[in-house]
């Protein structure tokens, strides 16, 4: 009498459409962990990103907040809502000048010869500089909390409030890595990127309630995209913030914000990869 062992199951493979998004996976994670470890070696560039927010708050807070008065009574607790806000806008800034230092100096040269996936090296460029801006962050946090600001609202609705800073920040360095495929040089995307980043973060609600600003004035700070991001992030802060002046934007920020973000990862990411593979 024989006995016939039963024959073992194959193993599946994953499909072809599996494969491919792990290989991506895994080439978005090596890019962003060479950016990461490249920081590391430009200590000046850290520094410098982390000595910021303490002159903002120096400069802002305390020379001219004697003079500001808001919603609330304190000044600088008003003010470092809005700056975490405003370092969404700033962090395309950097990102435009990588972008088109990579492309300039051969860089994107060397990732061509590599079988790596085309997204793979601006997703890691974009990851890469959330993470690099925490310590950034962190030191912001602890300036805001020796001026005395204080999540008002309670510890969730704060991390809830960084996490959605961390999604439109992350959009907007999108806004940088575009503008750093357009741009013929390093100097040419500082400068298309830091302009309407300045416009942007000193015509809205960062250092000022609205309603004390002129009639024309006041309607293009009102309709800024980064005044419904400084209100969000007021709102999840528990930070006063007086009236919104029925501007629609304004009375729903958070929505605004969460909705703003996504529109321009889901614009954008597929625009500038197309971009990049086009020009590269």
């Amino acid at each position: 009498m024989t006995m016939t062992m039963p024959l073992p199951s194959p193993v599946r493979e994953p499909s072809g459409v599996v494969q491919r998004l792990l290989r991506a996976l895994g080439d978005i994670w090596t890019t962003t962990l060479r950016y990461v470890l490249r920081a590391r070696s430009q200590p000046d560039v850290i520094i410098g990103s982390v000595l910021m927010p303490v002159i903002f708050v120096v400069l802002f807070g305390y020379v001219f907040g004697s003079a500001i008065h808001v919603p609330g009574g304190h000044y600088r607790t008003y003010l470092m809502s809005g700056l975490f806000a405003q370092t969404t806008l700033f962090s395309s800034s950097s990102v435009a000048v990588a972008v088109a230092t990579d492309m300039t100096e051969g860089v994107i040269d060397r990732f061509r010869t590599l079988p790596i996936a085309r997204s793979a090296v601006l997703l890691g460029r974009t990851i890469s500089t959330v993470i690099i801006g925490l310590p950034s962050l962190a030191v912001m946090i602890t300036c805001a909390l020796i001026v005395g600001w204080r999540p008002e609202a309670g510890l969730a609705s704060a991390v809830a409030g960084f996490a959605m800073l961390a999604l439109f920040g992350f959009a907007m360095s999108w806004v940088g890595a575009l503008i750093g495929m357009l741009a013929r040089s390093a100097q040419a995307a500082d400068a298309l990127s830091m302009l309407p980043a300045f416009v942007l973060g000193f015509v809205s609600n960062v250092f000022v309630p609205t309603a004390g600003l002129p009639a024309w004035l006041r309607v293009v700070a009102e309709w800024n995209p980064l005044s419904a991001v400084v209100a969000a992030a007021r709102q999840m802060f528990g930070t006063p913030q007086g009236g919104t002046a029925g501007v629609w934007t304004l009375q729903h920020p958070v929505p605004t914000t969460l909705g703003m973000g996504l529109v321009l990862l889901a614009v954008l990411i597929p625009v500038t990869v197309r971009r990049y593979t086009r020009r590269s």
